[in-house]
């Protein structure tokens, strides 16, 4: 290297060297790459499209045993040869990739596709590769065939952010789908099933009718919500079994004794706004719906008056990012940091509190 940079390497940032069981971290003042070395560096995608077009040695022998590994286990070309396209996917929220890393989900095995680089909440990781465990939002930097690229779309467990259009839905599933919907909101409305029941059925009827198969409708399933709320259940229970939620009623009321039960009200959504940013809306739903019913009794006023508060307010995280799944998902994308999140978000939660304090006394009589 030549002043610590290196002139293969234009408009690459070297973060680490790897040389055999030793990391070489900068300055790099007189290192000298050898055969083996390797290279963690930090880059656009578009530098290193630029490198892999010009036939950059830099690439080659990693190109050359990634792909000979595919021949090996009869996926992939025998070499890094024909149309090559570098394309970014995003860990969905509900991936099986989480938790793992590259080489434990056998990524290039299963899709045909390298991973070049990961970025993670807009910073750039220095760290090997194969070492770092996925978590939802990171975006990868994918090399692949076209074909092998184009049949990310399909994969549930990751969202491409290029060659991501997909066909339209039969319409004919959609009649379906919705008529089941239609049935199901019937009978239970008809007092003909209770809703858990009639919401099983139709689920039932989805995969009968071939709206979605069964690993369809597995993938749709998000188990750590179920735990998450499961979990929350467990605490609202306890908070009820225990006198917890009337504690902290009587602690509210106690607070705001000689104010209306709208300004109780308007607190009360704003604590919860607050805390959904923190948590999440369906853990923050379940553990405040209990201390709303108290908190309404305390007052004596309709308990639903609190419990649709919470069901707004919980509704109101967007100023952090890990507020909503959605969130998360766009921050590595977008180059986001939380910052941003709570830069924008902030403003919106106060905007739909004050809405909220405003015509909520008035539509209640409050």
């Amino acid at each position: 290297s030549r002043a610590g940079l290196f002139p293969p390497l234009r408009d690459m940032t070297v973060r680490m060297i790897q040389r055999g069981e030793h990391p070489i971290l900068p300055p790099f003042e007189d290192v000298t790459l050898g055969p083996g070395d390797v290279i963690i560096v930090a880059a656009t995608r578009q530098t290193l499209t630029e490198a892999l077009k010009s036939g950059s040695r830099i690439f080659e022998g990693m190109l050359e045993e990634r792909f000979a590994e595919g021949v090996e286990a009869g996926n992939g070309p025998a070499k890094p040869g024909g149309e090559l396209i570098l394309a970014e996917a995003v860990v969905a929220p509900g991936s099986r990739m989480i938790g793992q890393t590259i080489e434990q989900i056998s990524f290039r095995h299963h899709t045909g596709c390298i991973v070049l680089g990961i970025q993670r909440r807009s910073r750039m990781i220095r760290t090997l590769l194969n070492d770092i465990r996925l978590e939802a939002g990171d975006v990868l930097l994918i090399l692949g065939k076209g074909n092998q690229v184009q049949d990310l779309r399909n994969n549930r467990d990751v969202l491409l952010l290029e060659w991501s259009a997909t066909e339209l839905p039969d319409p004919k599933l959609a009649h379906r789908a919705l008529a089941i919907f239609g049935i199901m909101v019937a009978t239970v409305l008809g007092g003909i099933l209770p809703i858990e029941v009639a919401a099983v059925a139709a689920a039932g009827a989805i995969i009968a009718t071939g709206v979605l198969n069964v690993r369809q409708a597995a993938r749709a399933v998000d188990r750590r919500i179920f735990l998450m709320v499961g979990a929350m259940l467990g605490v609202a229970a306890a908070l009820e079994a225990t006198g917890g939620a009337n504690a902290i009623a009587n602690a509210s009321v106690a607070l705001f004794s000689g104010y209306s039960v709208a300004v109780v009200l308007s607190a009360f959504f704003f604590t919860v706004a607050v805390t959904t940013n923190v948590l999440t809306n369906n853990a923050t739903a379940v553990l405040f719906t209990p201390i709303a019913i108290s908190t309404a009794t305390q007052l004596g006023v309709d308990p639903f008056i609190f419990v649709y508060a919470v069901i707004f307010a919980a509704n109101c995280s967007f100023a952090t990012p890990m507020g909503y799944q959605t969130n998360l998902l766009v921050m590595g994308p977008g180059h986001y940091e939380f910052r941003d999140f709570v830069r924008a978000g902030s403003p919106l939660v106060i905007l739909l509190w004050l809405a909220y304090s405003f015509f909520a006394p008035w539509y209640y009589g409050l």
